[in-house]
C-alpha cells in the first residue's frame, strides 16, 4: 500500500463504498451503462448507476446514462461508447411559398422537417425555416384593387401632380431627369425593378384655391393649373418610376374610389384643392397632349 498515492487510495475507497452500496440494496453491482444495459433519451433521473463517472470524479455515488448527463457532467464512464451519439437528420427543403404581397415587395418562406432528432449528445438540428424577399407577380387587375386596410391611409394622402406631358421626360434619354423640377419626379425606388404597369383613374375637381389661377392674380401668362376648376374632370396617371415600394407599388395620393381626397400642384405655389375619384384604377395612360391630364409624382 506504500506505493499508492492519495488519489489511488481515494479511488479504492470509492470502489469499496460502491460495493457496499450495491450489497445494501441487494442488487447485482452494475457499475457501467453497458453492464446495466442502460441508455436513456433526454433527461431521465431514474437512469443512473452507482459507478465511476466520465469526468473522473469518484467522490460521487451516482453516475447517469441519460442524454442530459452530457449537460450536467455526471455521465457514467462508458456513456460515449455504450450510448452512441446520434446526430440530427432533416428532410429536404420544401417548396417556396407564394410571395405574401402579390402586388409589391414581400417575403416568401420554406420549411423542412426533422427525420431524426439528436440523441446522446449528437449534433443539434440545423435551421428548419427560411425566409426570402420577393416581389409579387399578381395579375394587373388584382393589384389595381385597393385593399380595405389601406384605404384609411390613402384617404389622408395628398396627390402631388404635374401635367401628363412631363411623363415623356421621365423615360426619355434625351433629358436629364435630375435637373430642375424633374428631379422631384423620382423617388427612392428609382433604381428598383417595378413589375406593376402604369395605371390611371378619372377624378372630378370639387374645390380649388384661387392661387391656381395664376394669370388672373398676377397678370402673368396662364398656366396649366388654371384648368383645375370645380367640376372639371381630369385623368390622373401613376407611372412605375413614381410608385412607392413600401406602399405596395402604388403612387402616393392615388385616391380612393367614390371618396374625396386632396391634391397639390407641385410647380404652382399655394395651388391645391380636393377631388373625387369617379373611376376605379385600371391599366392605362392619360393623353399627354392635354393640360387637364395629370401624372402623380
Amino acid at each position: 500500500m506504500a506505493g499508492l498515492s492519495i488519489t489511488g487510495l481515494q479511488k479504492l475507497s470509492c470502489v469499496a463504498f460502491l460495493l457496499v452500496v450495491c450489497a445494501l440494496f441487494g442488487a447485482e453491482c452494475q457499475r457501467t451503462c453497458k453492464e446495466a444495459d442502460m441508455c436513456c433519451k433526454g433527461q431521465n433521473n431514474t437512469c443512473y448507476l452507482f459507478g465511476p463517472r466520465m469526468d473522473g470524479n469518484y467522490n460521487e455515488s451516482r453516475c447517469y446514462c441519460d442524454g442530459n448527463c452530457l449537460i450536467m457532467g455526471d455521465c457514467c464512464i462508458d456513456f460515449h461508447t455504450n450510448c452512441e451519439a446520434v446526430d440530427c437528420k432533416v428532410a429536404d427543403w420544401g417548396k417556396w411559398s407564394d410571395c405574401d404581397n402579390p402586388c409589391g415587395v414581400g417575403s416568401k418562406k420554406r420549411t423542412r422537417k426533422v427525420s431524426q432528432y439528436p440523441e446522446n449528445g449528437g449534433k443539434q438540428c440545423p435551421v428548419l425555416k427560411q425566409r426570402q424577399a420577393c416581389v409579387g407577380d399578381g395579375k394587373a387587375d388584382e393589384c389595381l384593387q385597393q385593399s380595405v386596410e389601406n384605404q384609411f391611409e390613402e384617404l389622408h394622402e395628398t396627390a402631388r401632380i404635374l401635367p401628363a406631358k412631363y411623363g415623356y421626360f421621365r423615360t426619355s434619354k434625351e433629358y436629364d431627369p435630375w435637373k430642375g423640377i424633374l428631379k422631384n419626379l423620382y423617388s427612392r425606388t428609382f433604381n428598383e425593378i417595378n413589375t406593376r404597369p402604369t395605371y390611371c383613374a378619372r377624378f372630378v375637381v370639387t374645390s380649388t384655391r384661387s392661387a391656381c389661377n395664376v394669370s388672373a392674380a398676377t397678370e402673368q401668362n396662364s398656366t396649366w393649373s388654371e384648368e383645375l376648376k370645380e367640376n372639371q374632370e381630369v385623368c390622373v396617371e401613376c407611372q412605375p418610376t413614381a410608385m412607392d415600394v413600401e406602399r405596395g407599388l402604388r403612387c402616393i395620393g392615388h385616391g380612393v374610389f367614390d371618396k374625396q381626397t386632396r391634391w397639390s400642384a407641385i410647380d404652382v405655389p399655394h395651388c391645391h384643392g380636393k377631388w373625387m375619384m369617379t373611376s376605379k384604377h385600371e391599366a392605362c395612360v392619360c393623353d399627354k397632349e392635354s393640360d387637364i391630364n395629370l401624372i402623380l409624382i
